[in-house]
């Protein structure tokens, strides 16, 4: 026999059973509701993107060949290559949209012409690598001559100063004052590099720096008379 404290809990039960049909359907499943899915283009991979055209630099060169106390215009040419070729230490919230950007800024050659006969009209910047020697510096000015009937834009001279760089600056604003007065074409000081040593890579990347702007900059302005002289 029941106990009768128990008998309301079990009339409760047995009336939702007898009830349980006017709310509950057997042929019914619970639907439960999912999130709607959400399809995600994902981004083109860095080895689909079209490849960026190098950007290629003529150098011409005003050097001496017995001038063993200063460093082979080979190797200072290849150093200032691998510094144009840093990639950007600016990050980016967007890394694969600026992937193939990236690319472009870390293509950078250098290409050797023995005169400018050898370089394209369209070359944006020419490099023209000078000793701090006078006889250098008459040699460049006739390269300006040629590059100046070759209709070239700018050109960009950096100086082989090895430990002389008192010399470097003298043979620079005679030559960029000359070029100016003369042939009436500024000229881009990518600076001097010396002798490897403490000031060698500051060096390389104040000319990397400047290259670098030269390429960004749609319509350079040309310096005055007083800023050639500085």
């Amino acid at each position: 026999m029941l106990n009768p404290a128990w008998q309301p809990a079990q009339e409760h039960a047995e009336r939702l059973i007898h009830i349980s049909h006017h709310f509950l359907s057997d042929n019914i499943i619970p639907q439960v509701p999912q999130a709607p899915q959400v399809t995600q283009v994902p981004h083109a991979p860095a080895a689909d993107l079209p490849a960026a055209e190098p950007v290629v630099i003529p150098v011409l060169l005003a050097v001496a060949a017995d001038m063993p106390q200063r460093q082979d215009p080979g190797y200072l040419l290849r150093a200032l290559a691998r510094q144009l070729n840093l990639p950007s230490s600016a990050a980016s919230e967007h890394p694969e949209r600026d992937e193939r950007a990236g690319r472009a800024e870390r293509d950078w050659h250098l290409q050797t012409c023995a005169h400018a006969g050898e370089i394209a009209q369209a070359s944006p910047l020419v490099v023209l690598m000078i000793d701090a020697t006078l006889d250098a510096t008459r040699e460049a000015y006739g390269l300006l001559k040629q590059a100046n009937q070759r209709q070239i834009e700018n050109v960009g001279v950096i100086f082989r100063a090895g430990d002389d760089l008192a010399a470097a600056r003298r043979c620079y604003r005679r030559l960029a004052v000359g070029a100016l007065r003369f042939l009436d074409r500024p000229l881009v000081n990518l600076g001097w590099l010396p002798n490897p040593g403490p000031h060698f890579a500051a060096a390389l990347a104040h000319a990397a720096q400047v290259i670098h702007s030269q390429r960004h900059e749609r319509a350079p302005q040309e310096p005055t008379r007083g800023e050639v002289m500085q």
